[in-house]
């Protein structure tokens, strides 16, 4: 999981300008939500090979096609980073140092690449 922890260090790194990379909650967070994004990422890549429909075997040995299971997952999976995403921003807000409106270039931050 190289993405998750590109991801998590650039995390570390932003919460630094708001002096909150040291709160062991929000190190927490960043971790969870770097995961989040490296199994989102795996995911999708995964129903891009596979595409949308798998076909199920039966006990009497009948093929069925059903929906790839992983088109239900990612969306529980998003919503688990978005949710992330907030409790990292409320810590920055509650506990940071300095607040977002006194960051030059906070509209600059992104986590890929």
């Amino acid at each position: 999981m190289a993405k998750a922890v590109s991801s998590y260090r650039k995390l570390l790194k932003f919460g630094k300008i708001f002096e909150v990379d040291k709160d062991e909650d929000f190190k927490a967070a960043a971790m969870t939500y770097a995961e989040e994004v490296a199994l989102i990422a795996q995911m999708r890549t995964q129903l891009e090979e596979d595409g949308m429909t798998v076909e199920k075997e039966y006990v009497k040995g009948r093929q069925n096609v059903c929906i790839h299971p992983l088109v239900q997952e990612i969306p529980k999976h998003v919503d688990c980073a978005n949710r992330t995403l907030g409790i990292l921003g409320e810590i920055i807000v509650k506990r940071g140092k300095k607040k977002p409106d006194e960051v030059d270039g906070l509209s600059e931050f992104r986590l890929t690449g």
